[in-house]
């Protein structure tokens, strides 16, 4: 399966320049929140991003102290901060891909918006949810792969990329970048950075993008908020697995920009003349056979 095809692919150019801000949000000051994320997407499409990723919760935070303040804090996918940023995407022409508080209905979803110049483009909402996340918001139940200007973009959030089968989805269905908006923190963590500065998400993006020949670029946030650490190390990762920008500091704000030939992504799923990442699969075999001895091993 060599993916979807797409109605905007062919107006992509190469290089397309992508963008990753990594900053501070604040908790529930919603519109503090709403004006910075306007200003990292502005700066980056004034640096002429056309793929702009920022945290996930940009819209309000993360770390809530009860179920009042994540709803005070929510808003639907319509809201002032999905607005605020078609503005952004309208007047420079870029996709910005964004995490955000998500009132749906009767429940919440930590969810990211994928916003075109024509308005939004599709919404995820994170499956895989990441310790108090489970007391404020519901899991998602399924996967976006957007048709944009960008290109096929999917998104994951933050503990999602420990879940390969996302991922390969998302890739199966088409896509050639997967945004990552993140709150990396160190709770939890044995080893926060590496003497090189990296952080497990960055490895396992790396690995991410290698696997499956996709563009993965993970904006992360940095500060202390109510006792818990962010940490930093946004990184954007070409589909051959190698980063081309970052890993950003451990604890500034810093906006990666990098330069990706959307051409390369074929390539790299073609790693020799006769092997595909993607049709090289052999689900029918993915089976498992539990054996005791050597007298139940097949001859």
């Amino acid at each position: 399966m060599t993916g979807a095809r797409f109605g905007y692919r062919e107006a992509v150019t190469t290089p397309l320049r992508i963008a990753a801000a990594q900053y501070a949000p604040r908790v529930g000051e919603v519109e503090w929140n709403r004006a910075e994320a306007v200003r990292q997407a502005t700066t980056a499409a004034e640096q002429g991003a056309r793929l702009i990723v920022l945290p996930e919760l940009a819209s309000s935070g993360y770390v809530f102290t009860s179920r009042d303040e994540a709803a005070a804090t929510s808003e639907p996918v319509d809201g002032a901060f999905t607005a605020a940023l078609h503005e952004v995407s309208a007047r420079f022409g870029c996709v910005i891909v964004a995490g955000f508080n998500e009132h749906a209905q009767t429940v919440r979803h930590n969810s990211a918006v994928i916003v075109g110049p024509a308005g939004p483009l599709g919404v995820y909402r994170k499956l895989h949810l990441f310790n108090d996340e489970q007391t404020w918001f519901a899991p998602g139940d399924g996967l976006v792969v957007a048709d944009t200007p960008a290109g096929h973009v999917g998104a994951v959030i933050c503990y999602d990329l420990r879940f390969p089968e996302a991922a390969r989805a998302l890739a199966l269905a088409g896509a050639e970048i997967i945004a990552v908006p993140t709150n990396w923190v160190a709770s939890f963590k044995r080893t926060v950075w590496d003497d090189r500065g990296y952080v497990q998400g960055d490895h396992l993006a790396m690995a991410t993008a290698g696997q499956n020949g996709v563009v993965i670029a993970c904006a992360d946030r940095v500060g202390v908020e109510r006792d818990v650490r962010f940490i930093g190390a946004s990184i954007i990762v070409g589909p051959d697995g190698w980063p081309v920008a970052g890993p950003a500091s451990a604890d500034g704000d810093e906006l990666l920009v990098a330069d990706v030939d959307m051409d390369d992504i074929a390539t790299m799923r073609r790693s020799t003349p006769r092997n595909h990442l993607l049709n090289d699969r052999r689900p029918d075999a993915y089976s498992v056979r539990e054996t005791r001895g050597t007298e139940s091993v097949p001859v």
